[in-house]
C-alpha cells in the first residue's frame, strides 16, 4: 500500500493544482463554487434578466415593424383629408365669408344692442339718484334718533 498511497499523494497536487490556479486568478467563481446556493440564486436571477430584456427587445422590434406597416395607410389618410380640404376650398370659396342676409342680421344685432346699453346706462343714473336719496333719508333719520347707521352701501361715483 505504500507505492499506491506514493503515488496517489504525487498525483493529487498534480491534478487540483490548475483548479486551484483558476480559482485564485478568478476568485469571484471561487466563491460561486464554495456556496452552490447562491450560486444558483444568481443564476435564476441573471436568467430572469436576460429574459426581461429579451422581451424588451421583442416589443421593441413589434412596434418598429407595426409602425412601418401602418405608415403607408396613414400617408394615405393625410393625403386624402389634404386633398378634400383643398377641393371643398375650390367648391366653396365663399364658404366663411358672410352673406348679404348674415350682415343684415349683423346690423340689427348691433342696433338692439345699442338699445340695451342705453336702457342700462339710464336704469343706473336712476339706481345711483335713488341710493342717494336714500343715504340723505337714513343719515336724516339717525340723526333724529341719535344712533349711526353702519354698512352703507359706498358712494358711486
Amino acid at each position: 500500500m505504500d507505492v499506491f498511497s506514493r503515488w496517489g499523494n504525487g498525483l493529487q497536487p498534480l491534478v487540483w493544482r490548475p483548479f486551484s490556479d483558476f480559482f485564485e486568478a478568478y476568485p469571484a467563481i471561487g466563491w460561486l463554487v464554495a456556496h452552490p446556493l447562491w450560486g444558483l440564486l444568481l443564476v435564476g436571477l441573471g436568467l430572469l434578466l436576460l429574459a426581461g430584456l429579451w422581451n424588451a427587445i421583442a416589443r421593441l422590434t413589434e412596434n418598429f415593424w407595426l409602425a412601418l406597416v401602418r405608415l403607408p395607410f396613414r400617408m394615405t389618410v393625410a393625403l386624402f383629408s389634404a386633398i378634400t380640404s383643398l377641393w371643398f376650398r375650390w367648391v366653396q370659396p365663399n364658404r366663411g365669408k358672410p352673406t348679404k342676409t348674415q350682415a343684415i342680421e349683423s346690423n340689427a344685432n348691433s342696433d338692439r344692442l345699442t338699445e340695451i346699453v342705453t336702457r342700462l346706462e339710464a336704469l343706473q343714473g336712476e339706481q345711483a339718484a335713488l341710493m342717494q336719496e336714500m343715504r340723505t333719508l337714513l343719515a336724516a333719520q339717525s340723526v333724529k334718533s341719535g344712533t349711526m347707521v353702519v354698512n352703507l352701501p359706498p358712494k358711486e361715483a
